[in-house]
């Protein structure tokens, strides 16, 4: 659009759907970004849904994080790969450096549901093995999921980036998972009538920033 975005005087709102453990990890560095070069702006996060693409075609959401596949019509770009690490609570008496498939599916596991009652990056490639996990615990949120099996015996799998923020806190041990287990792509994405939008732009900029330095740490 050709015109000049000031950060310092902006008051742009900016409407971003991201999943919990993107939020945990992308955003202390993000806000302390943006209220710097633009303490004016407002930023409003909400949960990632089934529904965030369609709110951002329709545009109630101007950006949205996750590692769903993005439709078409949507601007997308990788922003990083997350692994995933077995977080195990102290009651569980398995010792190993890294499950193997077996181990994994005979333990007891929490599972934080991200779309249609699955962790889907878990449980879609165990699904296409043919083999399932054992549930104990269902729940929407992987932090509290964290504390909550911190004394118990069940297994949590959740992004390597985000055991790293937290396990100090929770006093879990960490076990690799089954290499079954892949890393997972996470997209941010947006329509394209904000691609060239100058504020959003901008704001786009300062979260490749803040996810570039999460990948080099």
């Amino acid at each position: 659009q050709g015109e000049e975005f000031s950060p310092a005087r902006s008051q742009e709102r900016f409407r971003v759907a991201m999943t919990d453990h993107g939020s945990t990890i992308l955003l202390p560095t993000l806000l302390e970004r943006v209220r710097k070069a633009a303490p004016h702006a407002r930023l409003e996060v909400s949960a990632w849904r089934t529904q965030a693409y369609e709110d951002v075609v329709a545009g109630r959401i101007d950006l949205t994080l996750s590692a769903e596949a993005v439709p078409p019509i949507l601007e997308s770009e990788l922003i990083f790969n997350l692994d995933f690490v077995c977080l195990v609570g102290s009651a569980q008496p398995v010792r190993t450096r890294r499950f193997t498939l077996k181990q994994y599916l005979q333990l007891p596991h929490a599972l934080v549901e991200t779309l249609d009652g699955q962790q889907t990056m878990v449980d879609r490639p165990l699904a296409q093995l043919g083999v399932k996990r054992r549930v104990a615990l269902r729940l929407p949120f992987f932090v509290p999921a964290i504390f909550a099996i911190a004394k118990t015996d069940l297994i949590l799998t959740v992004p390597r980036r985000l055991a790293k923020i937290t396990v100090p806190l929770a006093g879990l041990r960490v076990v690799e998972p089954p290499r079954e287990i892949k890393a997972f792509p996470y997209f941010m994405a947006w329509h394209p009538r904000l691609t060239n939008e100058p504020a959003h732009a901008w704001f786009r900029d300062q979260l490749r920033t803040v996810a570039r330095r999460i990948r080099t740490k």
